[in-house]
């Protein structure tokens, strides 16, 4: 069963000494089509490219940084330690077992606005984007500029580990890169839905930072526990949640967790 999740928009400086033949043999599927993106901001000025990203000013500033170190290839870091954001402060992909580990970069896929498609040791450098960026060629959003791409990668992994189930744990802007009709005629895509109880059996949606842990709890448990078909997530039981069920004509499985 693969696994995808969603880049972070938190990242650490990405700055670890890489050597030539280290940087090779963990060169994103992708790199080429980000450079061409990077290449095309180096020469933008902060007010135009505020416009673009909608960040504050200093943090244009930062970006505009990233962009001009984003071609020294002999520093960066692995895609799995680079983002530090909420779901991989859950996964602790640090602490996990050798074993573990192996698993992880076999398993799990992670969608980017600026690499695309990256595997978890995939070697990349620091950026600050967002999938609704209009940073593409022509104006386009990198979700749209990535979705023929990514959609192809995505059937390949598929295809070559013989997978027919796979888990969504992106977020809707993220989801936006991939053609699931397509995905839907190769592999069965379920997702977890965690609801939260409220009294008298009403449930709610958590707030995004507490879904984004549970996110990454139940990432860490499938790969901890080798989790690798749907029916076993269906009794899966974890500190902060427990599966109670779920809707096959949707593929959610649903995770019921405490408010």
């Amino acid at each position: 069963m693969l696994i995808l999740i969603a880049e972070s928009k938190k990242m650490a400086a990405c700055d670890s000494s890489v050597s030539g033949a280290e940087y090779n043999s963990h060169r994103p599927v992708f790199e080429k089509e980000a450079s061409m993106i990077m290449d095309s901001l180096r020469d933008m000025n902060a007010d135009t490219l505020l416009g673009k990203v909608k960040i504050s000013l200093p943090m244009v500033r930062r970006l505009q940084q990233m962009i001009y170190e984003y071609p020294d290839k002999s520093h960066g870091d692995m895609a799995i330690n680079a983002f530090t954001g909420v779901v991989f402060n859950a996964f602790r992909y640090a602490t996990l077992s050798e074993e573990a580990r192996m698993a992880a970069c076999r398993r799990v896929k992670i969608i980017s606005s600026l690499y695309g498609w990256l595997r978890p040791d995939d070697i990349i450098r620091q950026y600050r984007f967002d999938f609704t960026n209009p940073l593409a060629p022509e104006g386009a959003t990198l979700a749209s500029y990535w979705k023929e791409a990514v959609t192809s990668r995505l059937l390949q992994e598929l295809a070559d580990a013989n997978h027919t189930d796979m888990l969504n744990l992106l977020p809707a802007d993220a989801a936006r890169c991939i053609d699931w009709k397509q995905i839907a005629q190769k592999a069965r895509v379920w997702r977890a839905d965690f609801r939260e109880m409220l009294p008298a059996g009403a449930t709610r949606t958590p707030n995004s930072n507490r879904l984004k842990t549970l996110r990454g709890q139940l990432l860490r448990q499938i790969i901890i526990e080798n989790i690798t078909r749907p029916e076993q997530l269906t009794s899966l039981a974890g500190d902060d949640y427990i599966a109670v069920g779920s809707d096959t004509s949707t593929g959610d499985i649903i995770f019921h967790t405490a408010p």
